[in-house]
């Protein structure tokens, strides 16, 4: 396999992993709304996502790649979680990049790109 087909095989991962958290959190936000639920299940509903959508990202990147998946699977879930801090540094510029939520977040993703990459 040629080197560069590896890089371009986990972003096509990370941009169908996008996709799909965009997908799962429009339909938490219709559930929420119809159910007039509380930030407790959007929070959990939120996290469930990131761990999907890493997975998914994984499963992608190591079936595609086919040797060390799980390494490549973490590599997606630590890029998808390296995205999510961009966007939400840009969306929110005066936050703390390092907290501990996003420290369990960060390990989460890489657990369950790592997760993915393995079943891929």
């Amino acid at each position: 396999m040629k080197p560069g087909r590896k890089g371009i095989y986990v972003l096509q991962s990370l941009i169908i992993s996008y996709i799909m958290t965009g997908i799962i959190l429009c339909l938490l936000a219709f559930v929420m709304y119809q159910l007039k639920s509380g930030t407790k299940i959007a929070d959990v509903g939120v996290t469930v996502t990131y761990i999907l959508a890493s997975m998914a990202a994984g499963w992608i990147a190591g079936r595609r790649i086919g040797r060390r998946k799980f390494l490549w699977g973490m590599a997606a879930g630590l890029l998808y979680f390296a995205i999510l801090i961009c966007v939400s540094a840009v969306l929110h510029p005066g936050e703390a990049l390092i907290t501990g939520e996003r420290i369990t977040v960060l390990l989460l993703c890489a657990a369950g790109g790592m997760l993915g990459g393995m079943l891929g």
